[in-house]
């Protein structure tokens, strides 16, 4: 073992594993040597450790193989904590009730996921709401904010995450709900923030489900279903210098709509996904990253249903970049970062024909009714100022950072007209849409904020900050302070630990919200039963409303169109315990109140009528969440989690009217569950090592159905009450993937694995007739079956 001057290395930690399972450990002497145990027949990764250098993986031929490892210093920045002298301890890192997912065992679950986003409902409090989007505490990605490697990666026109990064990139992951860290920003509900991996000292390969997946329908093998290989590559391209990581993959998908009929029920998909990294330490006190993320997809028979068959649905294409560069430089026993980051989001949203869309109690005819194309871009810079932690009544150790972007909107709408019907097609309404809306539009987003993770005394610590920030679009300034305490009541810190906060927290204002001024004006005839005119022509302007002046005293905002700041309040509690270091268990409590919320409704006077934006919604979230883990390592570890939660708030449609895919009529519900709330939700899985080099890798979960709005023959949600808002029935799938790893050769292996998808054949109801002008109104209809998969990956 030796550093980068040749040097021999003491003390370092040598651990041998394969396929997770830990086969020796070894820790080399005053000379640098150390001896470990590797069986030809296995496929052996040697992990080295040492304090002050970064840690290495790299593989292990056999056991008559000698190597002569490299390690490479580590940033010159340290943080003495001298209540306490080990490294676990709880209360050195600052910490916000942060769910923390273990990537290696995602990726052996039977979701089998492909990118960041698909691994997020594995997580407590996290689940894929019916319109394909991330919900965290039941509400939608507008309300939540993506980072990777510290840098907002979110589309800047509609806040939603888009294709995230490949999953084999990212080496930690941590989703955090009303965090009272003021570095966290630009949410109202949860943060997902990730880091990616970095290449190491030794070329490694992969190539992830290589063989396509077939379809089969009556016996007979019909084409393809998907093809999605996942090919990854690290190493050094100038060895101590400049180091590589690839990942890619190509996602081809054809989903089956089981409430339509073969062939004309499939959304067709083709993506390619690619994130690039590069790592050069350029000296033992600085270091710099460079990454790109890659990935056009487009989309053909987009939100394909029973309701909207494939004629009614619109094509998708989409172009999402990311590059960042950050540059790392530690003196005075400090740390500065410094990053530049550009993101750009391109859509195009085109009919499968143009024409005019029918909307009907039964299912909707004719053609998709909106054409759109759009680009969105959004430039940062960031620095982070962590300056060495000081003694004073304790430890401190503090954080300054800033963020200017400048974001930016362009595109244009044709909308086309729509024609609503009873279910004997007895006309209702017409929807004229006058005017070719074209938009450009530019944003300022500054923000500051300042942190102190004090250490009172040994089983005491707090957090305090205050972050600022600002839109210039909405003409707000907004003050969001944080705090919060980690308490451990046992002498042994690690066995017992209490944490709690509370902060305000700011949603970032899409820039689509100020789009909607210049989208087309609807002019709306309403029609009798005898098809008489009864109401209109009446045209509705788009109107952007201008909120009072806040109650709130920690906004500022000017009297103008647009001043929108929706924000909330929230604060958590949590507990957690520590077994005998086999086991951990937590109970966490989240109440957030939200309050000027957007909302879009109609507005009908004698003398003008309109669509308003305004800001006038609110909400409320309560959640109790209990989670445990069982297990010592990654390759033999189980989670299990409940959820109890209530989220419920002014329901309109502003992300369904202003999205990538519209909804022509504009819909208003004052009070109402939000759409990703689940009052109760189990949820266990996990990973078992067998002999033979075998894994299990179970996936249960049972919970409430989700909520739905009925709606009546104009297509406006029916007012109920809380005890009468109907749901899907309880949700039950039984999962798992059982897999065995197979020597191909002295230096390769192919992992075999065997999906089950819904074993027990639970009745998971895809869709529900929801209108109470449908025959069938309230039934249950649709749901994906038991199904197998056989797939294999190649681990070079």
């Amino acid at each position: 073992m030796l550093d980068e001057a040749a040097q021999p290395l003491s003390g370092a930690q040598i651990s041998v594993s394969d396929s997770g399972i830990l086969l020796s450990k070894a820790v080399t002497d005053g000379s640098g040597h150390a001896s470990f145990q590797c069986s030809p027949h296995r496929t052996c990764i040697v992990t080295v450790d040492l304090k002050g250098y970064q840690p290495l993986e790299l593989p292990a031929q056999d056991t008559e193989t000698n190597l002569e490892i490299h390690l490479i210093k580590t940033l010159e920045h340290t943080e003495v904590v001298e209540v306490q002298a080990e490294s676990s301890n709880p209360l050195a890192e600052a910490q916000s009730g942060e769910n923390k997912l273990s990537i290696p065992e995602a990726t052996r679950t039977p979701l089998r996921p492909a990118t960041l986003a698909d691994a997020l409902p594995l997580i407590p409090g996290v689940i894929r709401a019916p319109d394909g989007q991330v919900n965290i505490a039941g509400l939608g990605e507008q309300h939540s904010v993506l980072i990777v490697n510290a840098v907002d990666v979110t589309d800047p026109a509609t806040g939603n995450f888009g294709l995230s990064v490949p999953i084999d990139s990212v080496q930690t992951v941590k989703v955090l709900q009303s965090p009272y860290l003021a570095e966290y920003g630009n949410f109202t509900a949860g943060v997902v923030s990730a880091e990616t991996r970095r290449g190491g000292e030794k070329w490694l390969y992969s190539l992830n489900d290589p063989m396509p997946e077939v379809r089969i329908r009556s016996g007979h093998l019909v084409g393809l279903r998907a093809v999605t290989p996942r090919l990854n590559l690290s190493g050094p391209l100038i060895r101590n210098h400049l180091y590589v990581l690839e990942a890619s993959e190509y996602l081809m998908h054809k989903n089956p709509v089981r409430t339509l009929p073969f062939p004309f029920n499939e959304t067709k998909s083709n993506a390619f996904n690619s994130f690039t990294q590069l790592d050069a330490p350029l000296t033992a006190k600085q270091t710099f990253t460079a990454t790109l993320h890659f990935a056009p997809r487009n989309v053909h028979y987009m939100n394909l249903n029973f309701f909207d068959p494939q004629p009614v649905t619109p094509d998708a294409n989409y172009q999402e970049d990311t590059g960042t560069l950050t540059h790392r430089l530690a003196f005075a026993g400090g740390l500065l970062t410094s990053t530049y980051a550009y993101t750009r989001v391109a859509s195009n949203i085109v009919p499968q024909t143009p024409g005019e869309m029918t909307l009907s109690p039964i299912g909707d005819t004719g053609n998709y009714f909106s054409e759109q194309s759009g680009e969105s871009t959004r430039i940062q810079w960031i620095e982070t100022w962590t300056p060495k932690v000081f003694s004073w009544h304790g430890q401190h150790a503090l954080q300054a950072g800033g963020v200017i972007a400048h974001a930016e909107d362009e595109g244009s709408i044709l909308d086309r007209p729509v024609h609503l019907t009873d279910a004997m097609g007895r006309s209702l309404q017409d929807i004229i849409y006058s005017g070719q809306g074209g938009y450009q539009l530019s944003d300022m987003e500054p923000a500051v904020y300042f942190q102190d993770h004090w250490i009172a005394t040994q089983r005491l610590a707090f957090d305090a900050g205050v972050r600022w920030e600002a839109q210039s679009i909405t003409s707000t300034n907004r003050a969001a302070p944080r705090v919060g305490f980690t308490w451990t009541p046992s002498k042994d810190s690690r066995t017992t630990i209490v944490r709690g906060g509370m902060g305000v927290f700011y949603d970032e204002v899409p820039l689509n919200v100020y789009a909607f001024r210049n989208y087309p004006q609807q002019t709306v005839t309403t029609y009798d039963s005898t098809g008489n005119v009864s109401d209109g022509p009446r045209l509705f302007y788009n109107v952007v409303d201008t909120n009072p002046n806040a109650h709130f005293p920690l906004i500022d905002q000017e009297a103008s169109s647009g001043n929108f700041a929706p924000y909330s309040l929230a604060w958590t509690v949590e507990a957690e315990h520590t077994l005998r270091s086999f086991s951990t268990f937590r109970l966490r409590y989240m109440q957030s109140d939200r309050s000027n919320q957007l909302t879009l409704r109609s507005e009908v006077s004698p003398t003008l009528s309109a669509l308003v934006l305004a800001g006038s919604g609110s909400g409320r979230i309560r959640q109790i969440e209990f989670t445990s883990g069982f297990g010592t390592n990654e390759s033999r570890h189980l989670y299990f989690s409940y959820v109890r939660q209530y989220s419920r708030g002014t329901l309109t449609d502003v992300a369904g009217y202003l999205g990538a895919y519209r909804y022509p009529v504009v819909r208003s519900l004052d009070k109402a569950s939000n759409a990703g709330e689940i009052p109760n939700r189990f949820l266990l899985w996990g990973t078992f090592a067998l002999p033979y080099r075998m894994n299990v890798s179970p996936h249960i979960e049972y919970r409430d159905g989700f909520v739905y709005q009925p709606t009546n023959v104009f297509q406006q949600y029916v007012v109920l009450s809380n005890s009468l808002q109907p749901r899907y029935p309880r949700y039950f799938s039984l999962d798992a993937r059982v897999s065995k790893d197979l020597n191909m050769g002295s230096k390769h292996a192919v992992r075999l694995s065997l999906s089950g998808i819904n074993l027990m054949n639970h009745s998971n109801y895809l869709q529900v007739h929801n209108n109470t002008g449908d025959p069938q109104f309230g039934k249950f209809f649709g749901n994906y079956g038991r199904h197998l998969l056989i797939d294999f990956d190649f681990l070079f």
